[in-house]
């Protein structure tokens, strides 16, 4: 096994169990890839993981006490991490990368099927002990892989795409509380079906009055959209993506819903939606990871403002606007600053009616900041009378 040791108090995050160690708080690293032992400066074990020089993050950190990074060690990280989502039905996240002391995989299941991702050098590296250990824990009729997000670009790996254990259905049948998608794996943005959003549709669905209106905007599928339909609003969602936008109408037609449709630019269509509609009791925004970059930060911020400043021109006295954010650098505090100086722009009082974060199966780990993405901010209209 390999060998690196740590510089003076860089110890302190690894034995915080923070799974990433850069090359540069490194004071010996390993002549190549492959599984290490790190120790500290004072020469004492710290935690194993696998060294690759070029990788964004030198060494990853996959357990903290002495072992091999094999079948058995990834078998029992599954079975942690599927013992905690046994109440959650047939289709949830199984591992949320870090969070589940599996850094750089992620994986979906979606019933019989799992979709995965692999981010990271490490655990591409570790591919021939960690699947078949998902294999042996999960048992899944098929296993589809979707290694194709820019931090894997950004490794330098190749994307990798397709079947790679049994057999996978053309279409996931996603269900989620009597609600089914049907969802080409051709079409899937990320690994298919933004799980994450659960219990925000479920928190809509149980807001949304009959005879209201609502607007959903950056839609996808329309998760948002067919819950309210589904409660007896007007709904309206807004998408580019005209084949998401068809799984919509799809998903429509088949539980005999009512959901209007509208392809476009999001900016665009709030801007002419602001000229002519009738005001909408729910708005909501959930665009795609603005921000990838902190440098990004003041451009987002501005296109935020931009955007609220129009839904709050189609927002309904005493409505409500939601705001979601899946961009780790656009901070909850970010998205209360654009929210008020959209509404100081358009003299509208608002009232913080709630925040939500990403649910349990998307765990957020208190060693690994990175691992809270998913921000929700609700507003209300609180005009003083």
């Amino acid at each position: 096994m390999l060998k690196a040791v740590l510089k003076p108090g860089k110890e302190k995050k690894v034995r915080n169990y923070y799974p990433g160690v850069f090359a540069d708080e490194l004071a010996e690293a390993p002549p190549a890839a492959g599984v290490t032992e790190l120790y500290d400066a004072e020469g004492q074990y710290a935690a194993t993981g696998y060294f690759d020089p070029k990788s964004r993050v030198a060494l990853r950190v996959y357990r903290w006490e002495r072992g091999n990074l094999d079948r058995a060690l990834f078998r029992k990280r599954l079975e942690v991490a599927r013992s905690k989502r046994e109440h959650l039905g047939p289709f949830h996240r199984l591992v949320h990368a870090e969070a589940d002391g599996l850094p750089g995989l992620v994986v979906d299941r979606f019933g019989e099927t799992l979709v995965v991702q692999v981010r990271n050098r490490a655990m591409e590296a570790l591919r021939e002990s960690w699947l078949p250990a998902l294999l042996e824990v999960a048992r899944p009729a098929g296993v589809y892989e979707r290694s194709d997000v820019d931090a894997r670009r950004q490794e330098g790996l190749p994307e990798k795409v397709g079947v790679v254990h049994g057999s996978v259905p053309e279409v996931l049948e996603v269900e989620e509380d009597g609600l089914v998608f049907p969802i080409p794996l051709a079409l899937a943005q990320k690994t298919g079906f933004y799980l994450d959003q659960r219990d925000n549709r479920r928190l809509l669905e149980g807001r949304v009055k009959p005879g209201e209106r609502v607007l959903d905007v950056y839609s996808y599928v329309g998760g948002f959209a067919l819950r309210a339909a589904r409660a007896g609003a007007y709904a309206l969602a807004v998408d580019k993506d005209l084949d998401a936008l068809a799984v919509l109408d799809h998903a429509a037609r088949r539980h005999r819903l009512a959901v209007d449709i509208r392809s476009g630019d999001a900016l665009e269509v709030l801007k002419d939606l602001a000229k002519k509609a009738q005001p909408f009791h729910h708005v909501l925004l959930d665009p795609p990871t603005l921000v990838k970059k902190p440098d990004e930060l003041p451009r987002v911020k501005r296109l935020l403002v931009e955007l609220l400043n129009h839904a709050l021109e189609l927002l309904a006295p005493s409505g409500y606007l939601w705001l979601s954010s899946c961009a780790y650098y656009l901070t909850l505090e970010d998205l209360l600053e654009v929210a008020r100086r959209a509404a100081a722009d358009r003299r509208r009082r608002l009232r913080v009616e709630t925040v939500t974060y990403q649910p349990s199966d998307h765990p957020w780990s208190l060693h690994v900041p990175e691992s809270l993405y998913l921000k929700t901010l609700v507003v209300q209209d609180d005009p003083l009378g």
